[in-house]
């Protein structure tokens, strides 16, 4: 399979070079470069193709002798995980980001008209490298042992927490995004290539828009994954990794905002280009951090340096300086045009929003890139000095206490810093969109201006009373909560005066309205959340918090060998049933938690398992050797294991030497169990031989480990109490969940009809004659069919 798959690789890596090379020579008058172009493109999606379905089939058909199949794969793995861990490692991911990428580059084939063979060779490399990652961190490489080939008889098996449905969603999602990143990248390259400043935004603006809207789904759902499954109570940890994902995000979010400006009137042609590589060389800059070790001991997620870190930094610095070299290259060739010089204009809050999506992607960025920056010599112990005065680093040690803090000065920030520095920031966003969407492009009636506003102030006015009568009182969260009720009015109001003109032009407002319940969501679930109540509750009893009764019904296991607490919570006249999970993973060498969640309309019920304590016999001490236990007035030291000879006592032995102090005084004593056969019964029996203690009791020997060195010793006759089993949860209510995923969906529609519009809008473009917008569902079909 090691020879199979790598000849497809190659012949992958080969057929992307093939289409490079003949889109590259088009322009220079090489005609036929044209069709070597296409077909390099068709040939690098077969080898691609057949490359996923290879792995696809190694992992179904549970080969351990592909070190990557053995390593996220076992034989108890749910075959629906068995594909899901196809792109659980670095190897798969390359896979699987080249596949969302070569499936692109078909579209954009005889779609870009003229600029085909400009945007094709640009696309067309940068699937070429990610082949080139693919070939060196071969998924196809045999499992090694001593430097010979061997087939395990089975795998370690799939990270419990990735045993989950957002592992089969959320990852494909999150590549998709990346591959369709690189197409606004192609198209600003070959726009610079061709000298065509303008005809490139209207080719590359649904393309913008798609990867927008998958990018920013990708972290909503990341999101989501961590807040029902690793029991921490957020969605939102500021992980490095997760940063590194936002930071490009943001960008295209203010590149679809220039790309606007310039498509209506022709202004920031340079800012655009700007924008559009800067976006792409952060793509490729958080797949650096996090897949080159840089990161490895400052987050959860990052994958360890498995050889790529000198490749990936060599790709990033080719990007980077390829790319905005290209842009200096043609700098003064690019005609500037002004923008409007009012204030109250579209233009000029278009571009202040702008601004502010980059200072907010600059102060993320520079907290996210602090472990690279530090580890320059002799610059992190003068970080440590400026950052540790006003917020809380991590040295090191937050993800493993066992590590020793970095003595080159390496630290990085966590999430303290980012909620200090963010906030702030985003109030201005949200400002912005309370009265940008109503403004002209290039002037606006003021008059107007403030009677469109009347409303909306009226109802963020409402919305601050409210808040203030529910306890609000801190002053960020509670500008917040009723300047996104303003955006939300002003936004509402847009969309209510531009449905008359076809439904297919609400999709930014919608995003802004998504956007607006979202950060509602945000502040409702963070700032006013309860605190964590830590309840330890006992079988049959229960514990109440928050006016909620949580009883613990017992501890049981799943088929799979998961632990699961088994809980009934009542509030009021309601009771449901919650089942955290509680079980230590031996593969992973980890105790995993997941929490339960019960979503209401205005809250979420978190409840956060901690302890499982089985029930506590207190006539029974468990010791391994030179260990000591107490049984009432009894304090036992074991010795060692006492194992006669069996053909000296005629049957076999097992006995536990015993230091007892009963009252003062010591004795030595060996409670034993026999094996005892007869020739009527051959299997023979277990016969206790217990052994007399101080007091008048007596001391069994209940059960032993060899290979732990461990006895649990019985007094009999004591009778003392059996404590209960008990649960230790902890208990937590999060008004306004619910907002931060109705947001999300909410602003993905209004991406995906944005993403219909401009499709639309670019086919007319290109076809030399402007497209008239269906107005309804049935039209839209009509038009689509006519196609």
């Amino acid at each position: 399979m090691y020879l199979l798959g790598t000849t497809l690789i190659i012949a992958g890596l080969a057929s992307a070079l093939l289409a490079t090379a003949g889109y590259a020579l088009t322009p220079r008058g090489h005609l036929a470069g044209l069709a070597f172009g296409r077909v390099g493109v068709r040939m690098t999606l077969v080898a691609v193709l057949a490359v996923v379905a290879l792995l696809n089939y190694l992992f179904i058909a549970q080969r351990y002798d592909i070190d990557y199949v053995y390593n996220y794969t076992s034989r108890d793995l749910d075959p629906a995980f068995r594909v899901a861990a196809v792109w659980a490692g670095q190897p798969g991911s390359f896979v699987i980001w080249a596949l969302w990428g070569v499936i692109a580059a078909q579209f954009l084939v005889r779609r870009t008209r003229h600029a085909e063979p400009y945007v094709l060779s640009i696309f067309m490399a940068i699937q070429a490298a990610l082949l080139f990652y693919m070939l060196i961190r071969n998924p196809f490489t045999p499992f090694m042992q001593n430097g010979v080939a061997v087939t395990p008889s089975d795998g370690k098996g799939l990270n419990p927490t990735l045993q989950n449905m957002w592992m089969l969603i959320h990852p494909p999602v999150l590549f998709i995004g990346f591959a369709l990143m690189a197409v606004p990248f192609a198209f600003a390259i070959g726009g610079l290539w061709r000298r065509d400043y303008d005809g490139w935004v209207h080719d590359a603006l649904p393309w913008t828009l798609a990867a927008w809207v998958s990018l920013g789904l990708a972290l909503l759902l990341g999101g989501y994954w961590a807040y029902e499954t690793l029991g921490w109570g957020g969605y939102w940890g500021w992980d490095p990794v997760e940063n590194s994902s936002l930071v490009p995000w943001l960008t295209s979010t203010a590149l679809l905002h220039a790309m606007l400006v310039q498509r209506t009137g022709h202004g920031l042609r340079r800012t655009t280009f700007a924008l559009a590589i800067a976006t792409y060389v952060l793509v490729f800059y958080s797949t650096f951090l996090t897949r080159s070790g840089v990161l490895s001991s400052f987050s959860v997620h990052s994958f360890v340096e498995e050889g790529l870190k000198t490749v990936l930094f060599a790709s990033l610095a080719l990007l980077a300086f390829g790319g905005f070299g290209a842009l200096a290259w043609r700098w003064r060739d690019i005609p500037g045009k002004p923008l409007s010089d009012k204030l109250l204009s579209r233009d000029s809050f278009f571009v202040l929003g702008i601004i502010a999506l980059l200072v907010i992607a600059t102060v993320i960025g520079l907290g996210t890139s602090m472990p690279l920056i530090s580890a320059i010599p002799g610059v992190g112990h003068q970080l440590q000095s400026i950052f540790a005065g006003s917020f809380k680093i991590d040295d090191g040690t937050t993800f493993d206490p066992n590590a020793q803090p970095f003595a080159d000065g390496r630290f990085g920030l966590v999430g303290d810093f980012y909620s200090t520095t963010v906030p702030p920031l985003g109030l201005i966003l949200v400002i912005l969109l309370i009265i940008g969407p109503l403004l002209g492009w290039r002037d606006t009636n003021k008059r107007s201006l403030l009677r469109a506003l009347r409303f909306p102030a009226l109802g963020a006015v409402v919305v601050a009373c409210v808040g203030l009568v529910l306890g609000a009182r801190d002053p960020l969260p509670l500008a917040y909560v009723s300047l996104c009720a303003f955006a939300f009015g002003t936004n509402v109001l847009m969309i209510v005066r531009t449905l008359r003109s076809g439904w297919l032009r609400i999709g930014g407002y919608l995003a802004h309205v998504g956007l607006m319940v979202l950060l509602v969501g945000a502040v409702a679930s963070t700032v006013y959340a309860t605190e964590e109540v830590r309840l330890l509750v006992p079988e049959g009893e229960s514990v109440s918090a928050f006016g909620y009764t949580v009883t613990f019904n017992g501890w049981r296991q799943t088929p799979e060998g998961r632990g699961i607490l088994d809980l009934t919570v009542t509030h009021g006249n309601e009771t449901f049933r919650a089942a955290p999970q509680l079980y230590f993973n031996q593969t992973m060498g980890a105790t995993m938690a997941t929490p339960a969640i019960r979503s209401e309309l205005f809250r979420d019920v978190y409840i956060s398992p901690s302890e499982y304590q089985p029930p506590y016999d207190r006539n029974m001490a468990d010791m391994s050797i030179g260990e000591s236990g107490t049984v009432g007035p009894y304090e036992f030291t074991f010795l060692a294991f006492d194992v006669p000879d069996a053909h000296t006592t005629g049957a076999a032995e097992v006995g536990a030497k015993l230091r007892v102090t009963y009252e003062g005084q010591s004795v030595e004593l060996t409670p034993r169990v026999q094996l005892v056969t007869s020739p009527s019964d051959p299997v023979g029996g277990i016969v206790d031989v217990p052994a007399e203690l101080p007091g008048g009791h007596k001391a069994t020997l209940a059960a032993f480990d060899p290979m732990e060195r461990r006895v649990l010793i019985r007094v009999e006759g004591l009778n003392l109490p059996v404590d209960p089993a008990k649960a230790v949860v902890t208990l937590s209510l999060k008004p306004g969940v619910m907002l931060v995923w109705l947001g999300v969906i909410i602003g993905v529609i209004g991406g995906l009809i944005a993403v219909v519009r401009r499709t639309l809008e670019g086919r007319g473009a290109l076809e030399g004659r402007r497209v008239r917008l269906p107005r309804g569902f049935g039209e839209l079909a009509r038009f689509v069919s006519s196609r």
